[in-house]
């Protein structure tokens, strides 16, 4: 009796401190998440497996360097949520043209957290955030209006709080 007494105190005890240690990989540290970044580009490569799909496209804007840069941006939550609101392995395919709003990380790298994601031809794609969520966010996502994304698409935008390293 007072071993399982003990077992159960020692779980009890053990379980919540473990359990946090499980959600600490999603850090929102590294990015910027007071100030949203939009891009326009061409998907180059969808990476559809846990524990984020993501996937990486050519931004229409050039680098201070003249060259094309390649952005990679995680698509949200897991495989399986994502499933739930309709992505498969073949949602985004290489050619594909996209908008993506998000944040960049701090360091300037051409990497973001995708909050909004738009074929250019107006269409929004669902991603698996909860919209209301301060997590990872303080910026208000509203969504665009069709003809705006392919006005932006059309004239190939970068902006928002872009930082230096492009």
């Amino acid at each position: 009796m007072k071993n399982n007494v003990l077992r159960a105190l020692s779980v009890a005890i053990v379980f919540p401190l473990v359990s946090g240690l499980l959600w600490a990989h999603h850090s929102n540290a590294v990015i910027d998440k007071d100030n949203a970044t939009t891009v326009t580009g061409t998907v180059t490569k969808l990476v559809f497996a846990n524990p984020h799909p993501a996937f990486y496209f050519d931004a229409d804007v050039k680098g201070s360097q003249g060259n094309v840069v390649n952005w990679f941006a995680i698509s949200g939550g897991g495989v399986l949520a994502l499933r739930k609101v309709g992505w498969t392995n073949k949602t985004l395919k290489p050619g594909d043209r996209i908008l993506v709003q998000g944040h960049q990380i701090k360091d300037g790298r051409p990497l973001m957290g995708s909050r909004r994601l738009y074929r250019c031809s107006g269409e929004e794609v669902q991603l698996s955030y909860d919209e209301s969520s301060e997590y990872m966010t303080r910026v208000i996502w509203e969504p665009i209006d069709p003809e705006r994304v392919r006005e932006m698409c059309a004239k190939g935008t970068l902006e928002g709080t872009i930082k230096p390293k492009l």
